[in-house]
C-alpha cells in the first residue's frame, strides 16, 4: 500500500480510474440519426425513441430489416428512403450508423466529427465517441453497465443479476421520490436532516415489496415535519475495517461508510475499503505512528467530539477490530460522557490463513483414527 507523508498534505483518491466516463444524456425533444436498416440499428433507433428522441433513420428502402419496418409502421422512427450524406448531420444530437466496412465506418465518423455531432458506429469501437451499457431499466432508475468492450457477455450476466435484485416496485418509488423533492428541499435546509429524510426514505423503499400509495406518501410528508422539529445532532461511529478485505467487512460497517460525512481512517485501512466510502465524504488520514500516541490519541478525541457537535456523522474507521482495543473502549467512553452518541460496528480481527472448504475431506480436521477396533465395528 503506497505510505502518506501527513493526513494534511495528502488527501486520497475517492474513485479509482475508469475506463470510461459513465453519463446520461437528455435526448427527450432532440434530433437523433441512425444510419442503417438493420436489426441492429433497429435496436439503437427504439433505445433512442424510448428516450423521447426524434428519429430519423437513413437507409435504402431495400435495406430494411423487419424489426426496423415495425418501428416505421408504428411511427417510433421517421424513415428517409436514402443512404446516409452529409447533410444530414445538421441539428442532431446524437448520430449511430450500422456500417458493413472500415472504410464507411471511417467516412461516417469524420463527417460527424466534423459537423461537431456525438457518434458511435455499432460494433466498431475503434469508430466510437461513446459506448452503450447493458440497461437496467426502472426509470426514472437505469442502470447501465459497461466492459469497455472487453466482455458483453459478461455485462449482459451482471444486468441479469442486477434485474434479481431491484424489485419492479423500485420505479413506483423513484417516481415517488420525484414528487416529493420540492417539497423536501424547501422544508429541509442542505445537510444532515436532509440527508436523514432520504435515509428513511429508501428504508420504506426497500422494506416494501408494493409499488408506494398514498398512505406511503403522506408517512414521508410526516416525517418531513418531524425531521423541521428536531435539533441538529451528529454522531459518531467506530468502525472495524477487518484485514483490509473489503469482502471481509460487515454489512452494517458498508452501511456506516455510506451514511458518513468524515472518515477519520488510519494507516492500516486498504484503499479498497475506502472504495466503498460515499462519494461526498471528507477523508482524512489519522493516527499515523509516532512517538506521541497518548496526544495523538488525545487530538484525535477531541477533533471528533467537535466535528460531531457540528451535527455531521463521523466515522473512525480503524483496521482489524477496535471493539478489541482498550484504547477504544476509552475513547468511546470519553465521547458519550460528553454527550455524543457513539456506535461501535466490530470487525474481523485477521483473515485466514486457509479458507474453509466445507467438504474438503483432505482436511487433518476430517480424518479420523483409524485402529483395529474401528474396523471390527465397521467391517
Amino acid at each position: 500500500m503506497r505510505k502518506r507523508s501527513s493526513p494534511q498534505s495528502e488527501d486520497p483518491g475517492r474513485i479509482e480510474p475508469l475506463a470510461k466516463l459513465p453519463v446520461f444524456w437528455n435526448l427527450s425533444e432532440k434530433r437523433a440519426i441512425i444510419a442503417g436498416g438493420s436489426d441492429a440499428a433497429a435496436w439503437k433507433a427504439e433505445l433512442l425513441a424510448a428516450c423521447g428522441a426524434q428519429v430519423d433513420v437513413y437507409a435504402d428502402a431495400g435495406h430494411v430489416g423487419p424489426a426496423m419496418q415495425d418501428l416505421i409502421v408504428n411511427e417510433k422512427v421517421c424513415f428517409v428512403d436514402q443512404p446516409w450524406h452529409i447533410g444530414m448531420f445538421s441539428g442532431a444530437a446524437m448520430a449511430i450508423a450500422d456500417c458493413e466496412s472500415d472504410d464507411e465506418a471511417r467516412a461516417f465518423s469524420c463527417a460527424a466529427r466534423a459537423a461537431g455531432v456525438p457518434f458511435n458506429v455499432i460494433d466498431k469501437p475503434a469508430y466510437c465517441q461513446f459506448q452503450f451499457g447493458s440497461i437496467v431499466n426502472r426509470s426514472p432508475v437505469i442502470l447501465s453497465i459497461s466492459t469497455d468492450g472487453a466482455a458483453p457477455i459478461l455485462a449482459q450476466a451482471i444486468r441479469r443479476r442486477v434485474e434479481t435484485l431491484l424489485p419492479p416496485s423500485l420505479k413506483g418509488w423513484a417516481m415517488l421520490a420525484q414528487t416529493l423533492r420540492a417539497t423536501v428541499n424547501s422544508q429541509l435546509e442542505p445537510g444532515p436532516k436532509r440527508r436523514a429524510f432520504w435515509e428513511r426514505f429508501v428504508d420504506r423503499c426497500f422494506s416494501s415489496t408494493k409499488v408506494p400509495g398514498e398512505d406511503d406518501r403522506q408517512g414521508l410528508i410526516s416525517d418531513v415535519e418531524t425531521l423541521c422539529s428536531l435539533p441538529l445532532s451528529g454522531s459518531v461511529t467506530i468502525v472495524g475495517a477487518g484485514p483490509g478485505d473489503a469482502e471481509l467487512l460487515t454489512l452494517k460497517a458498508v452501511r456506516c461508510l455510506q451514511a458518513a460525512d468524515l472518515i477519520l481512517f488510519d494507516e492500516g485501512v486498504s484503499s479498497d475499503v475506502l472504495e466503498l466510502a460515499r462519494r461526498e465524504a471528507k477523508r482524512m488520514l489519522v493516527g499515523a505512528d509516532d512517538e506521541n500516541a497518548a496526544g495523538r490519541d488525545a487530538n484525535l478525541l477531541q477533533l471528533v467530539g467537535v466535528l460531531a457537535r457540528t451535527g455531521k456523522r463521523v466515522v473512525l474507521l480503524r483496521a482489524g477490530d477496535p471493539a478489541a482495543s482498550a484504547t477504544v473502549i476509552d475513547m468511546i467512553e470519553d465521547l458519550q460522557m460528553a454527550g455524543l452518541h457513539v456506535d461501535l460496528v466490530p470487525g474481523i480481527s485477521e483473515r485466514p490463513s486457509r479458507p474453509f472448504v466445507a467438504n474438503d475431506l483432505s482436511s487433518d480436521a476430517f480424518k479420523l483414527p483409524v485402529t483395529s477396533e474401528a474396523l471390527v465395528h465397521t467391517g
